[in-house]
């Protein structure tokens, strides 16, 4: 017999066949009925799968905590229907302290400014009860709780707004072990979520009290809730802590080269500032280039300590304030003496010599004395020279000649002949410009790949781990005359060509250099055209940087970390740019 077929019954048929007929129409309809129930149970419970799938997805994908507070209340009131919410978080005070932080709060009906409370841990409210024991509360009427118990409904609220809370929810959230980090608290379900709870009339009207089908959602909800807030807080603190590294990588940076202060942070603000200006650019070549978030602040970490390999290089040569060391100076000065005392014991020994034999002439003697005069007063020219040439200024051509004289001349002395200076004080004397020789440029020019071989162990996650690349190679040219490896144009990262833009900028305005006053902005701004121009940096970023007033980011701010820096700053930045423009 078909089940689904409609029972037609006779008035023939016996008694006995019409009640078995009936007996059967009653047990298909109830297997209908229970077929249909067992039905809309399996489409609820799928629907209510899918929905608190959907919102895992969403709380685990968040990682700003106020945002995901937010979403975590929004789908509570989802759920439950019901008019308010509030969340509150446990805080550790100390190893044996802790309170209760009434961290947020919503409201369908009523629109109030909210401050954040603090709570004593304990049994006292009702919140404090359910996070002090673990013990979730369902409470039909908050107004009429029994006497027996420890906590109590807060009235302050109500009181103040005319608002009436009736039933609420509180749920304990636990992190992934167990452990009780907040409260989830529900107040006034709702028959509809549109309805609105404005006084004791509404309340008693419109609400109902939470029962166990929600119950269970709920619960299901502040399990996903508590190991998101957890997660959250738990990525916030990782962020903390790098930033704090960084920091802190930064300020040894600059407690080795003090002139310098505040430079990788100037860098820093400069390139994200860029990088936004790029994404927003309406440039032929630019124009599809949009960085993320995350691109974004990757950029930025690596522009942070794109110069932390200057860690791996010599003080001496980091912080030379002059080309020569006090210790040189000083021997070429007592060298000066012994050739002055050389030339005065020799010219007394010439006209004692002259009064021996009977000789001894008066112009004669007196001619003497005025060479010994004229030689010590070249001696003393010679070492005023020395001192001028030795400052990191530019090497003016009368003293590159008066050095050619110098190093020439020579006198004898007791056991051989003495220099003056000697090749190599010649060969540091005799630069053009700075302090640095070549081979000491070279050292200060591999702070570079200290930077990156730094940088490389450092375990990346995904999301920066072009950070090494990026800081390596803000000192190559799109020419190929750039270093460490002459990286062309194609081969450059365009945040890496961002960085140079940058770094230039800033080295060229920040602050003196002991060979150079800090630039102008309208000149440093015409050296980065001349640069885009011969083929070194990039046009399109250089025009961008500009045209944005991308330099107007770091007007404002104070960058300085401590008592102002006085000495030598061989940044270097300033021996990418050629001689023409330094």
């Amino acid at each position: 017999m078909d089940l689904n077929a409609d029972l037609i019954l006779s008035n023939n048929l016996p008694y006995r066949q019409t009640c078995k007929l009936l007996e059967m129409a009653c047990y298909q309809w109830v297997l209908k009925s229970e077929k249909t129930e067992r039905e809309k149970m399996r489409d609820t419970s799928f629907r209510y799968l899918n929905k608190l799938a959907d919102i895992s997805i969403s709380l685990s994908s968040e990682d700003d905590l106020m945002t995901l507070l937010r979403k975590i209340l929004e789908e509570g009131q989802n759920i439950a229907c019901c008019d308010a919410a509030s969340l509150f978080l446990i805080n550790e005070i100390n190893d044996h302290e802790r309170d209760l932080v009434f961290k947020l709060t919503q409201n369908d009906s009523m629109d109030f400014p909210f401050e954040e409370l603090r709570f004593p841990l304990d049994d006292s409210s009702i919140a404090g009860y359910v996070a002090h024991t673990d013990t979730e509360l369902n409470i039909p009427d908050a107004y009429q709780l029994s006497k027996d118990v420890p906590y109590e409904f807060n009235r302050s609220f109500d009181q103040k707004t005319g608002y009436r809370t009736k039933s609420i929810l509180a749920i304990p959230l636990a992190n992934k072990q167990q452990e009780v980090i907040g409260v989830l608290q529900f107040i006034n379900r709702k028959k509809a979520r549109s309805l609105k709870v404005t006084d004791e009339k509404s309340a008693f009207a419109y609400t109902l009290p939470f029962d166990s089908d929600i119950n269970v959602l709920l619960q299901a909800l502040a399990s996903q809730a508590g190991i998101a807030i957890e997660n959250t807080i738990l990525q916030n603190d990782i962020k903390a802590l790098f930033e704090g590294f960084v920091n802190a990588s930064v300020s040894a940076i600059e407690q080795r080269d003090p002139t310098t202060s505040g430079h990788s942070f100037r860098v820093a603000d400069l390139c994200v500032d860029l990088a936004s200006s790029v994404s927003s650019s309406n440039l032929t070549r630019m124009r599809n280039i949009r960085f993320t978030d995350t691109e974004v602040r990757e950029l930025r970490y690596a522009a942070l300590l794109h110069d932390f390999g200057k860690v791996g290089v010599r003080e001496s040569v980091l912080v030379k304030e002059k080309k020569l060391t006090a210790g040189s100076l000083e021997n070429i000065q007592y060298r000066i003496w012994l050739a002055q005392e050389k030339l005065r014991t020799l010219a007394l020994g010439r006209q004692l010599e002259m009064y021996r034999t009977g000789k001894a002439i008066e112009s004669e003697l007196h001619l003497i004395n005025a060479q010994l005069e004229a030689d010590i007063v070249l001696l003393n020219e010679f070492y005023t020279t020395i001192v001028e040439a030795n400052e990191p200024s530019v090497l003016k051509e009368d003293n590159k000649e008066m050095l050619d004289k110098i190093s020439n001349y020579n006198f004898e002395t007791l056991d051989d002949d003495l220099k003056i200076i000697t090749e190599d004080e010649f060969d540091l004397l005799s630069i053009k410009r700075g302090s640095l020789s070549p081979s000491e440029r070279k050292e200060i020019e591999s702070h570079v790949v200290h930077t990156q071989s730094f940088l490389i162990h450092i375990p990346w996650t995904k999301e920066f781990q072009n950070i090494p690349t990026i800081a390596g190679a803000h000192h190559e040219k799109l020419d190929g005359s750039g270093y460490p490896y002459g990286m062309t144009a194609e081969q450059i990262p365009l945040p890496s060509k961002i960085m140079t833009v940058c770094d230039i900028f800033d080295a060229l305005t920040a602050s003196d250099r002991p060979y150079k006053p800090a630039m102008g902005l309208e000149k440093a701004l015409d050296i980065l055209r001349i640069e885009s121009k011969q083929g070194y940096l990039d046009n399109d970023l250089v025009q961008i940087f500009i045209d944005a007033k991308v330099f107007k980011c770091i007007e404002s701010k104070d960058y300085s970390s401590a008592n102002p820096a006085t000495g030598t700053s061989n940044h270097p930045c300033d021996h990418d740019l050629h001689d023409e423009h330094s």
